[in-house]
């Protein structure tokens, strides 16, 4: 049955063949995702933090006009030439001149808008805070390059929430420098979620140096991966300043592992240490994914090919298994049909071959000890074929009666004989699968020699005749006392 068996090993290692392809192939799509969600987010940060530039410069340029109209800086002139900071001194001009053009800006209105003068003092406020005037601003980098002629931008914190600033200089007659003008506008979560649709499917959060200033997590579509929730991304805030790439270029990104997800940070040029942050989650392979393939996807597998090589290999299988087991045991059955028939009693395990030769022997064993059985019952004794004492002599006959009426040969026929018991006997070997090399004529017909001599003194007889038999597989020669 090696075929068989061999056929077996074979689809067992074809099945686990086939698990472990799928299983790789689970893991390298996973692995092959990750390193593509990695590439997104660090993708998504720099269109988040250019977006943010844009923003910036777009709120700068916006407020250009704001700063060079005309009575702005009429009023700005007359501020600087005050006698006091008092709001009394300063007056409510200002103020009122900047709610007019603050309206005028249409969606880019400011949620806090004011003006200082050259030393820094704000002598105009309207939004948060509106009418407070005469506080001191001038220390702040935003204020003083303003006030020195720049245009700049930041993030402030006021009142815990977090402005888009911006600030341009007001100048008088071209040339002289009479103070500046802040603009600002919240960080609210409608923004928040304007800059979450530049990256579709990421969360996004926008943070300061001891809070999340605003967050937006995507309701994911049927099939797509959900994002990180703004809490996780808020979460992994506390372990940036253990990372060695955040604190020496102030932009990280690291897998979130209980989340299924990947997130990337970035810090905010500003005064408060604010940053950036989008996450995506990590896309897995489903258990079921074979049941999520479009037509298209079917439609691309070789079906015809695959079929004929599993009608092939079926075809091949079948061949060999009943070259290996349905023929022998045709044969085998053949040839224990064939003992009804006589005048055999027995079945030549020669004429077969594998496991058919195996129960031939074991059928031949089985007969002689039934007949054994039954003719010891019956009060008789068995000679059996394979049994060589019985052959050589029978206890129950007195000394000198013969065994074999059989005439002896002469010694040219005993010659001629015993050649012929050699090739016969070298046949069997051959077709035992028994090897012959060490079996030559000499030696064969020396061990002939010597126990024809036995048999000759056991039996009393003139010579001995010798015939080749198989038992339990190997070829022997059995002697029996002739004349």
């Amino acid at each position: 049955m090696l075929f068989s068996r061999f056929w077996m090993v074979l689809l067992a290692l074809v099945a686990g063949a086939s698990v472990a392809a799928m299983t790789l192939a689970r893991k390298t799509y996973d692995h092959d995702r990750a390193s593509d969600v990695a590439t997104m987010v660090d993708s998504d940060r720099r269109i988040v933090e250019e977006f943010l530039r844009r923003d910036a410069r777009t709120r700068l340029d916006d407020l250009a006009p704001l700063s060079s109209d005309t009575s702005l800086v009429a009023l700005m002139v007359t501020a600087t030439r005050r006698t006091a900071d008092t709001p009394s001194a300063i007056g409510t001009a200002l103020t009122s001149r900047l709610r007019e053009l603050n309206q005028g800006l249409g969606p880019l209105r400011g949620d806090v808008l004011f003006a200082v003068d050259p030393r820094g003092i704000i002598v105009g406020r309207v939004g948060l805070q509106e009418n407070e005037v005469g506080q001191y601003v001038g220390g702040l980098p935003l204020v003083e390059r303003a006030v020195a002629g720049n245009v700049r931008d930041d993030i402030w914190e006021l009142a815990g929430t977090a402005y888009r600033m911006a600030a341009r200089p007001v100048i008088s007659e071209g040339r002289y420098y009479v103070g500046a003008v802040v603009h600002g506008m919240a960080i609210q979560p409608r923004f928040v979620e304007t800059v979450a649709q530049l990256v579709p499917g990421a969360s996004v959060i926008v943070f300061g140096a001891g809070q999340t200033y605003g967050g937006y997590t995507p309701v994911p579509e049927r099939g797509s991966v959900a994002a990180p929730p703004v809490g996780a991304l808020s979460e992994a805030l506390r372990t940036l300043s253990e990372r060695s790439e955040w604190t020496a270029r102030g932009a990280v990104s690291f897998d979130l592992p209980e989340q299924g997800g990947r997130v990337a940070y970035a810090s905010l040029p500003g005064s408060v240490g604010a940053g950036i942050a989008v996450g995506r989650g990590l896309p897995t392979m489903p258990a079921d994914f074979l049941m999520h393939a479009s037509r298209e996807d079917i439609a691309r597998v070789p079906f015809a090919a695959i079929l004929s090589a599993v009608v092939a290999l079926i075809a091949v299988g079948f061949a060999l298994f009943y070259w290996e087991y349905d023929s022998k045991k045709k044969r085998l059955i053949a040839a224990l049909r064939g003992l009804q028939k006589g005048p055999s009693n027995r079945v030549d395990p020669l004429l077969l071959d594998g496991f058919a030769r195996d129960v031939a022997v074991a059928a031949n064993d089985g007969i002689d000890e039934v007949v054994k059985r039954e003719i010891e019952r019956s009060g008789g004794k068995l000679r059996s074929v394979n049994d060589l004492e019985s052959l050589l002599s029978n206890p129950g006959d007195p000394p000198g009666t013969p065994t074999n009426q059989r005439l002896p040969l002469n010694e040219a026929d005993e010659q001629r004989q015993w050649r012929e018991v050699f090739e016969q006997f070298v046949a069997r070997r051959r077709e035992c699968g028994e090897p012959v090399d060490g079996v030559t004529w000499d030696r064969f017909a020396a061990t002939l020699q010597k126990s024809r001599a036995e048999v000759v003194s056991r039996a009393r007889s003139r010579s001995a005749r010798f015939t080749v038999v198989v038992k339990d597989g190997r070829a022997a020669v059995k002697a029996a006392p002739l004349g």
